[in-house]
């Protein structure tokens, strides 16, 4: 196996909700999970590659090793925003006629004002991911990661710093797809979502009514909070 070392700058806020947040709250992960970089390799392969290729290319994707450095702090922002919902009707049937009418008329149909706790990510130096590949796919890969533009939630932008290069090792990097063999006095957890060993393309596919297959790593990170207030949080990376 190779490894691939790719760095990028976010020039935008980062989000990503946990796959069991709710829309209208939830506290967004820190950096990208397994799962949203896997998925960001495979859509970069069916856009410039096209199906065919990307098809194929889907079991050696879904089985990447992926490694992660990030800032020595993190920032982040805790709001409220509105956004809107679909307006649901829950009475008898003989009386939705006359609720819907009256939703028009209040200009709340059919999606109703509401607010959501959000939250964004700050990372104010670049992030370096670490990829496991088998060495016969480590060009095409190479080339897919160099036309990778956002992760997480659209709209969360990334740069591409330099062309991907090969790495010896990736033991300077935390394993994202692996669980923590050590608990950090300091650390902290997140659940990240990562391919199931069994997930087929079919599942992965937004035109296919089959599910897709995911499995939840307990990924321990060595940050500690160091500040925070009611509108933001100041993660730092513990000492040792």
């Amino acid at each position: 196996m190779d490894w691939l070392k790719a760095s990028y700058q976010p020039t935008t806020l980062f989000s990503l909700r946990p796959s069991w947040a709710t829309s209208s709250g939830g506290k967004s992960l820190l950096l990208p999970s397994p799962y949203a970089l896997k998925l960001a390799v495979l859509d970069v392969a069916l856009r410039t590659s096209g199906r065919g290729p990307g098809e194929a290319a889907w079991p050696w994707i879904r089985d990447l090793q992926i490694g992660i450095q990030l800032p020595l702090q993190i920032v982040v922002t805790n709001l409220f925003a509105k956004i809107l919902r679909q307006k649901e009707f829950k009475g008898k049937k003989e009386a939705k006629e006359a609720f819907i009418a009256q939703a028009i008329a209040d200009g709340n149909w059919p999606f109703q004002s509401t607010i959501a706790y959000r939250e964004y990510v700050y990372h104010p130096e670049p992030i370096h991911l670490a990829f496991g590949v088998p060495e016969e796919k480590a060009a095409q890969l190479k080339e897919w990661l160099a036309q990778i533009n956002y992760l997480g939630k659209r709209g969360g932008f990334m740069q591409l710093l330099a062309e991907p290069e090969a790495i010896e090792s990736a033991d300077a990097f935390i394993l994202l797809t692996a669980e923590a063999a050590q608990f950090p006095k300091m650390g902290l957890v997140q659940q990240l979502d990562d391919c199931d060993p069994k997930m087929k393309f079919e599942q992965v596919d937004i035109y296919n009514s089959k599910r897709p297959l995911r499995i939840t790593r307990h990924i321990i990170l060595p940050y500690r909070l160091k500040k925070s207030s009611r509108s933001y949080s100041l993660y730092e990376q513990a000492a040792g």
